[in-house]
């Protein structure tokens, strides 16, 4: 079921999911560059011997399945440099000290340019056993053109309209790149999008 969230009860509606693999006593930083922190701990094995475990943390993101009044969905059509061209949901990094509702707004108006007062939770997942990167998911309903879009200099942009009842077909594109997203689509059949 979708939970409405504002800035009052977000708190209480979108937890951070754990990592799924827990960083054992001890760990360190022992690298860090603009995105990624790898760790490093000793950790005992079931013999009793112990091993050097590694994994990896960055900042997490947020993603959001974004409405129009008339239930189009936004489309991303985008182009990084290193990356071949992708479809994607807009989204993008939570910057540090923001909020994940506060995040979700500030990355659909960057790079649709298109604002929401009608908001809701839909799931967060860990992606990677290795990674520890939480991603979350917000429903924005009834959204409305407010800007031009304001993508960083690393991203070049264009927004598509699609029926709501396409969403199965785009979500199996090889170019989307939210695959988390498709996993959970076809795990769930989509359940929870079935009144909007």
């Amino acid at each position: 079921m979708l939970h409405k969230v504002n800035e009052q009860n977000e708190q209480e509606i979108i937890v951070r999911p754990p990592a799924k693999l827990r960083r054992g006593e001890g760990a360190k930083i022992i690298a860090q560059g603009n995105f990624f922190r790898i760790w490093q701990w000793p950790q005992k094995l079931y013999d009793g011997s112990k091993v050097t475990f590694e994994s990896v943390s960055r900042a997490d993101t947020v993603t959001v399945l974004a409405l129009t009044a008339d239930k189009k969905v936004l489309m991303t059509k985008q182009t990084q440099p290193g990356f071949q061209e992708f479809w994607s949901l807009p989204g993008g990094i939570i910057d540090e000290g923001e909020s994940v509702l506060a995040a979700s707004k500030r990355e659909l108006l960057e790079e649709t340019g298109f604002s929401s007062d009608d908001w809701y939770f839909l799931f967060g997942g860990q992606m990677n056993s290795r990674i520890d990167w939480a991603n979350f998911y917000l429903v924005a309903k009834n959204c409305r053109k407010v800007a031009e879009s304001t993508p960083d200099a690393g991203e070049k942009i264009s927004v598509e309209l699609f029926d709501l009842d396409q969403l199965p077909r785009l979500v199996k594109d090889k170019k989307f790149r939210n695959s988390d997203f498709a996993l959970w689509y076809f795990q769930t059949d989509g359940a929870e999008l079935k009144n909007l």
